[in-house]
């Protein structure tokens, strides 16, 4: 696992795959077990270097070592990360919060849906809120009628707010610079703006694509040419934001702030409003990249991804 971190999900994820010997009972008692040890690397490390040795040694009730008195340590080996930023979060957050912070990340992220129209029946278990959904409990998106039908994307809720703070009104114009495989330019284009999306990555366009064939939406996927009302830059960043769904992401923090202002750079000439968003919650891709304070969302109050986004001009 130390070997390859930036390959820690995929590896997972096929051994488990291939792995016969494990039933439909043990499946999910050795992944969450994986998970476990790849969201709590740093605490591992602490009892011994190979973290399968450590994960042993826990569940034999064996001493986890020192306690080791400073608090930002400590919390740093709660969350797993560098001291830095753990230090960054406890000191914004305050102690409870940031240990409600360390809670949530360390769990599974709840599954949020998005109403692109309705009507929407689910029979399942639900929480609304507008077209934000929360499914209580698992299940098999794709087995849903409204989803087939098109009426619902998969969607977590700070991406909606996002996608929400960013639109421009019916009928206006959208660039969606880095869309990914578009959720937020689903979203736009169902509220009612014109959106055009691209990103570098062609599979995500391909899957893009996709979606917005099944949803009845009308999004135009090219390089972004001329001016719009609103250019949204959803910018690359470390996923700090997300760690509950990507906790590999412990193991290659990177920081791309130069390209974060480059493309803000480039953006700001042709928008007439200038919407800059990251999936994460360093103050270095945030605010000290955008120059405002924006507003900052928490995964603990509202069960979302992390998300940082402010409107620039």
């Amino acid at each position: 696992m130390r070997g390859r971190p930036e390959m820690a999900g995929p590896t997972l994820s096929r051994a488990m795959r291939e792995e016969r010997s494990l039933g439909s009972k043990e499946r999910p008692v050795a992944g969450d077990m994986l998970l476990g040890m790849v969201r709590h690397e740093r605490a591992l490390a602490r009892i011994d270097p190979d973290p399968v040795a450590a994960w042993l040694r826990l569940c034999d009730g064996l001493p986890q070592g020192p306690d080791p008195g400073d608090e930002i340590e400590a919390y740093a080996i709660a969350v797993s990360l560098p001291a830095w930023l753990a230090g960054e979060w406890y000191r914004r957050l305050g102690r409870e919060r940031a240990l409600d912070l360390a809670r949530t990340i360390a769990g599974r992220a709840p599954l949020w849906l998005r109403a692109l129209r309705d009507p929407v029946s689910i029979d399942l278990p639900y929480h609304r809120e507008g077209a934000a959904i929360r499914l209580e409990g698992r299940t098999n998106v794709d087995t849903l009628p409204a989803f087939r039908e098109g009426r619902l994307e998969v969607q977590d809720l700070g991406s909606q707010r996002v996608a929400e703070l960013a639109f421009p009104g019916e009928g206006g114009t959208v660039l969606d610079l880095c869309a990914g495989a578009g959720g937020k330019s689903l979203a736009l284009a169902a509220m009612g703006a014109r959106v055009t999306a691209w990103d570098l990555r062609p599979a995500a366009l391909d899957e893009l694509h996709r979606r917005a064939g099944r949803c009845g939406l009308d999004i135009r996927v090219a390089p972004p040419s001329g001016n719009f009302d609103v250019i949204l830059v959803d910018a690359p960043c470390s996923g700090t934001g997300v760690l509950r769904r990507h906790p590999e992401n412990r193991w290659k923090l990177h920081f791309p702030v130069e390209v974060q202002r480059q493309l803000l750079a480039r953006a700001r000439p042709h928008a007439g409003r200038l919407v800059y968003a990251t999936c994460a919650l360093a103050r270095q891709e945030n605010e000290e990249v955008a120059g405002v304070e924006g507003a900052t969302m928490w995964p603990e109050p509202l069960g979302s991804d992390g998300f940082y986004v402010a409107t620039l001009g």
